[in-house]
């Protein structure tokens, strides 16, 4: 990280710190970026590039939060940090950003929260405008799925702004928050066989993990639109669950995980170096219940 690139763009733009696939693919796309674990290093990093910019005339920016969101939720996750403002940490938190007037010595104009959707729940949305009203600046959220297409070298694409909805929308209360599945399709019909089969590891996930039997598996498959699949790199919605489908190898399991509550699942016919491809579900509630009787690994 060099401060001085930082601070010099259009957008400052800071990534959580989080080991997969899907986040690796932006921050490789993004050419001047900070990486973030958690509330802790967000204003570690703020103290840098305050003392960086100190005695200049700060280039006006927005300030990119890139994230997952939360399942459920539609809240940024930065690293381990969940920035809802129902939180009274997390709003202690920006009130004194606003209080130092931190984002504006920095040049900051607008914020966006860039993760799946995280303008499309009723929590999601008064986060977003609750923030505004804070730190005093236009604060965004997404509408739809985002991922790695919506980046190039210096960030957030211009282009790409449609995705956005702003605190001023909210306020007006806009509706219609749907999301948008779009992607590169995929050619091959969804097959379970054809996919990397592994040992299960008892060690801690991210996210829970369930086991299927061979008969919730097959009526896990018969909800899934099975030749609809789309890849989408950098896809920014971590999963509900991951849930474990049987092999014809005694021990040995196919993955699949189950994103924005049941809308979609993803796996990786390539292995989880390579994109994830989604497919879409005909009846996510059914896939809820189906999940929930699953036990725990």
């Amino acid at each position: 990280m060099n401060p001085s690139e930082l601070l010099s763009g259009p957008h400052l733009s800071v990534i959580a710190r989080y080991a997969d696939y899907e986040l690796s693919r932006i921050f490789d796309i993004i050419q001047h970026k900070a990486v973030v674990g958690g509330r802790g290093e967000l204003e570690e990093l703020f103290g840098a590039l305050l003392r960086r910019q100190e005695g200049r005339e700060p280039t006006p920016k927005t300030l990119d939060l890139i994230g997952h969101s939360m399942p459920g939720r539609s809240l940024l996750m930065l690293g381990d940090w969940v920035i809802d403002t129902a939180s009274p940490t997390v709003t202690a938190f920006f009130r004194e950003l606003a209080e130092q007037e931190v984002l504006n010595r920095l040049g900051v104009e607008a914020v966006r929260l860039l993760g799946c959707q995280t303008a499309d729940t009723g929590r999601g949305r008064s986060t977003v405008r609750t923030l505004s009203d804070i730190l005093g600046i236009d604060v965004y959220g997404t509408r739809h799925l985002i991922y790695s297409a919506h980046y190039d070298a210096n960030g957030f694409r211009a282009d790409s702004e449609h995705v956005l909805v702003g605190s001023s929308e909210i306020r007006r209360g806009e509706n219609g928050l749907a999301s948008d599945p779009a992607g590169d399709p995929y050619p091959r019909t969804l097959d379970i066989d054809t996919l990397p089969a592994v040992p299960l590891i008892v060690r801690e996930h991210a996210w829970p993990r369930r086991i299927a039997t061979p008969e919730i598996a097959r009526q896990i498959l018969r909800l899934v639109r099975r030749r609809e699949g789309a890849q989408m790199p950098g896809l920014l919605a971590a999963p509900n669950c991951e849930v474990a489908l049987p092999s014809g190898k005694p021990s040995w399991f196919y993955l699949a995980q189950i994103l924005l509550d049941g809308e979609f699942i993803r796996v990786y016919p390539e292995g989880d170096r390579k994109p994830g491809v989604l497919y879409p579900v005909d009846d996510p509630h059914a896939l809820r219940m189906l999940v929930e009787t699953l036990p725990a690994i």
